[in-house]
């Protein structure tokens, strides 16, 4: 089974998919709601042209339920998480947003993913061994 972090999500979403199946964190949810009802994604339009855009929280949640409808979430219990903090310390260069990061590619270990979908193929590099894929659409 994949593993889906947040970014990964923002990107099907932004390309108009969802993920068939797969797994994610319970807080991909409340970061994916976050961002959206907050900073928002950058788009292009046909012409050429950035625009922003964010949802309402009623779209956003309605959204979500949509995109996530078919992921299984699975989630560290707080031991697991606390272990967590320890292996990241003794790896190094985890510190931060990187941290965030560490705890998809540590619940996606944990759990049996065979790979994990993110956009951020150069910092998950330096946290897991598990194979790193692009989201693309099924």
């Amino acid at each position: 089974m994949k593993y889906y972090d947040t970014s990964a999500l923002l990107r099907a979403w932004k390309e108009g998919w969802a993920p068939e199946a797969g797994m994610t964190r319970a807080h991909s949810v409340a970061e994916w709601i976050s961002i959206q009802t907050g900073r928002g994604l950058v788009y292009r339009t046909p012409d050429g042209h950035l625009v922003k855009r964010n949802l309402s929280p009623a779209d956003a949640s309605g959204e979500a339920r949509r995109l996530f409808a078919h992921l299984t979430f699975r989630d560290l219990s707080g031991p697991q998480t606390l272990e967590a903090a320890a292996i990241a310390a003794s790896k190094g260069g985890i510190r931060g947003g990187n941290f965030h990061d560490f705890m998809h590619a540590r619940t996606a270990e944990t759990f049996g993913a065979e790979s994990i979908v993110t956009l951020n193929l150069r910092d998950y590099r330096m946290m897991t061994d598990l194979p790193l894929e692009l989201p693309q659409q099924p």
